[in-house]
Formats: C-alpha cells, sequence, structure tokens
C-alpha cells in the first residue's frame, strides 16, 4: 500500500492520526487530508508545505523529475503528469508516491494492477458529462480532484452540489481543489458533501494560511449526515 493510500484509509477509518511533517498536532486524524500544492518557486512552495501538510503534489506538467529539491521522506506525487507508463514508471523512480493526470490520453498500462506500486489520481474535466462520469467510475483509480482553484469568493450551494455530485458518482475518494482558504463552515459542508481532501496551493496560502487550514481540519467534527453509505474506492486488492 502507498503512503497516501495508507494516509486516506487511516482518515477515512477515523485510525492513527495523521500528523503532517511536523510535530503531532493531535492524537485523533483530522477530518480530511491537507495536499499542498507545489508550483512556481518550488524550494519555497516545499519550505511551506513542510511544517503543516499531509502530502504535497508537485505540478509538473509534460515536466521531469530533474531539478526537484529535497524531500526526504515526506509523502509526495507528480501533478500534471501524462498517465502512460512511460512517464509513470519515470515519476515513480524518483521516488513519486502518486500521480494526478489529465483525463486526455490516459493508458491503462499506466496502472500496475497487479501490484500496485503507486496511487493514481485524475482532475475531473470542466464539462464532465454522464459519458464522462461512467468512463471515470470505471478507471483503475484511487481519487479524482475537483478543481475549484477558480473560486476565490465564498461557496455557494451550487459549488457544493458540484463537490457532493463528484462524491456520489464514483467510488473514489474524493479531493478538493480550492483556491482562497475555505472557512471552518465552508470545510465543514465538503466533508458532508463526501471530500476526504483539500488542495490548496501552498505559496498562495503561505506557511501561516496552511497551518492555520491544517488546524481547522484537526478540529472539524466528525460527523456526516444520518444515513449516508460512505463508499470505499476499489482495487485495493487486486484479487478482487
Amino acid at each position: 500500500m502507498t503512503q497516501l493510500r495508507n494516509l486516506l484509509e487511516r482518515i477515512d477509518q477515523g485510525g492513527a492520526p495523521s500528523l503532517g511533517f511536523g510535530a503531532p498536532q493531535s492524537g485523533r486524524p483530522p477530518a480530511m487530508a491537507l495536499i499542498a500544492r507545489c508550483s512556481g518557486d518550488l524550494d519555497a512552495a516545499v519550505a511551506v508545505a513542510s511544517g503543516s501538510a499531509d502530502a504535497m503534489v508537485i505540478a509538473a506538467p509534460g515536466g521531469s523529475p530533474d531539478g526537484l529539491p529535497h524531500l526526504g521522506d515526506r509523502i509526495w506525487g507528480a501533478g500534471g503528469v501524462p498517465l502512460t507508463p512511460a512517464a509513470v514508471a519515470i515519476w515513480q523512480e524518483a521516488g513519486a508516491d502518486f500521480t494526478v493526470s489529465p483525463p486526455a490520453g490516459a493508458l491503462v498500462d499506466a496502472v500496475n494492477l497487479a501490484q500496485p506500486g503507486m496511487t493514481h489520481g485524475m482532475r475531473i474535466p470542466d464539462d464532465v458529462d454522464d459519458a464522462a462520469w461512467r468512463t471515470l467510475a470505471a478507471a483503475p483509480l484511487d481519487f479524482l480532484v475537483l478543481d475549484k482553484s477558480a473560486l476565490t469568493g465564498p461557496w455557494s450551494l451550487t459549488d457544493l452540489g458540484h463537490a457532493a455530485d463528484a462524491a456520489h458518482r464514483t467510488e473514489k475518494y474524493l479531493f478538493v481543489r480550492v483556491g482562497s482558504r475555505p472557512t471552518v463552515n465552508e470545510l465543514v459542508a465538503l466533508y458532508q458533501a463526501g471530500a476526504i481532501a483539500i488542495v490548496a496551493e501552498a505559496n498562495q496560502l503561505g506557511a501561516d494560511g496552511l497551518a492555520g487550514l491544517k488546524a481547522d481540519l484537526m478540529a472539524l467534527p466528525r460527523v456526516r449526515p444520518a444515513g449516508r453509505r460512505r463508499v470505499q474506492p476499489a482495487l485495493e486488492n487486486p484479487a478482487t
């Protein structure tokens, strides 16, 4: 099992705490994981993320792992990487624990179904329709990313509905990428809608912003709406 997959399962099951990269913050797991997106000045972003984030995703569309900052034993992955065997192999060899890929050109052979060595996620297309949802539901992916980074103001019920719909369309974990820092009420609503992780831009929020967001996630109540069935992602056991 990959580090990210283990983190998500512990959070989903309410198991051992996720401690981020710094000192332990609590004896219980956060309601949702905090994933720091590192782009632009990667050295600065990694330094910002190291204090609070549970994992980091290096934005590397079409790039290579050459020249990456020292990442140590942190949980990290590559974002914008084509889901092809060659691209996945390059990043896995560099030490990436997971990838986040665009849907275009994704190949089944990029995912080792018999012996999963990486966790794979995909960005939900902006113009997703029923056919696209069926494709995403059947894909050998662990998580999906709903990109709401363009939303810089308050969340509306329509925005929240997009997250809830995405969480219940497939049996994948749902990550929500945000622009500005969500309020506590917005985080509670996203958690209750079914999200398991928040993706935030490290250099945009800064160290204090990420630390505050992590504290909010640690303090959220762990109660989902009554009667909701929490689905489990498929393909964890290759024998199933």
